[in-house]
């Protein structure tokens, strides 16, 4: 199944919004490629494709192509002002100092780009709550119209999380709050009029696409792409006034700066076109987009490991560091005081943040530290 098939879903089918973007207007863009016949135009997400769409972000957001080599995208902490130094683990990028949220690395949402398809258990959800999100929309419910977002939204959590910050995992307050602030997003765009004219715009203009090119490499025409892209760059700076009028950019769970907030939003869009773009149209979308970033070679630099108290896993920790982020499991983890021996198994942990009290990883055994 091609890429576009499953980022967007079947025909007809209710989808949610990612931050302030309404996918309803990029779905609307696959199905009219759908109705004209362009199905030839799947990219598969098997194999060597993979690949080639990293090396595409690789290229285009300004990294070095050395082979076996990481690198860290330039970043400093908008909380803190440290440094981004540790390579990151997900596309969600994180301060190694103080734990805040401080960027969007769209190279690392390139290495799976199918963590935002939710499956046939999502999909039969959607098709349930079909004819009351119509009802709501008709009768301008917006309360019945969130709640029917919240569902969607939770199950798209549940199902999808690459898709989302690791915080997401193990977290229920933070999973409870995305959800939140996902669904009001999704309110508050869906009974705008100027933001609903801007998603039958886009769904015009991708009946106009036009289509070079044989399978497996079908490309869109640059003059008949961009439209379709300076719309939803009006749709989306739109949205963005909406929801920090309506105080909705502030109710982020990980008080993510709006600039950040937006290159989350436009993540999911490129990811979808990149693959039918050429390369100067691919390289102006993600630099105009924001996703396009200075990068640095990750260079050996000493560091402590210490042990997640909640999963036990490693995490590698800088001089002055006092809150770092599990990725493996998304606890903020408390890296400023001492490890605690567990008392039964002998074990080294770091407690999470704000607790004394924990169940050591490794041998289940209640582990307790003072109160620092």
């Amino acid at each position: 199944m091609g890429i576009f098939k499953k980022m967007f879903g079947k025909k007809d089918e209710p989808q949610p919004q990612v931050q302030g973007l309404d996918l309803g207007a990029v779905i609307e863009q696959a199905k009219a490629m759908q109705q004209e016949g362009i199905q030839m135009m799947q990219v598969q997400v098997q194999g060597g494709n993979v690949s080639d769409l990293m090396a595409q972000a690789t290229q285009l957001t300004g990294a070095p192509g050395e082979p076996r080599t990481q690198f860290v995208k330039k970043t400093s902490c908008h909380n803190c002002g440290s440094a981004k130094t540790l390579a990151p683990k997900t596309a969600y990028v994180y301060c190694d100092f103080c734990g805040s949220l401080i960027d969007y690395d769209f190279q690392k949402a390139c290495e799976n780009p199918q963590s935002a398809m939710p499956g046939p258990a999502y999909e039969q959800m959607a098709r349930s709550l079909q004819a009351d999100i119509a009802a709501a929309k008709q009768s301008q419910d917006r309360e019945q119209f969130k709640a029917i977002q919240t569902q969607l939204f939770s199950k798209w959590v549940e199902l999808c999380p690459n898709a989302v910050s690791p915080r997401a995992k193990n977290d229920a307050d933070y999973r409870t709050q995305l959800v939140e602030y996902m669904a009001e997003c999704a309110t508050v765009n869906e009974f705008d009029e100027t933001y609903r004219r801007f998603a039958e715009q886009v769904a015009t203009q991708t009946k106009a696409i036009q289509w070079t090119g044989m399978f497996p490499k079908t490309v869109a025409s640059g003059p008949t792409f961009w439209p379709i892209y300076e719309t939803v760059k009006q749709q989306v700076n739109h949205s963005f006034g909406l929801l920090a009028t309506a105080g909705v950019v502030a109710k982020h769970p990980d008080q993510a700066p709006e600039d950040l907030q937006k290159r989350m939003t436009w993540s999911m869009f490129c990811q979808g076109w990149l693959p039918v773009l050429e390369g100067g149209d691919g390289e102006r979308m993600v630099a105009d987009a924001g996703l396009k970033g200075e990068y640095s070679k990750l260079e050996p630099i000493e560091t402590t490991t210490r042990h997640c108290g909640v999963c036990g896993g490693e995490l590698h920790t800088l001089p002055g560091s006092k809150t770092m982020l599990c990725e493996d499991c998304g606890t903020h983890i408390d890296v400023g005081n001492p490890e605690v021996n567990c008392s039964n198994c002998g074990g080294m942990i770091s407690f999470p943040v704000g607790r004394n009290r924990q169940q050591c990883p490794f041998c289940k055994s209640e582990a307790l530290r003072m109160s620092w």
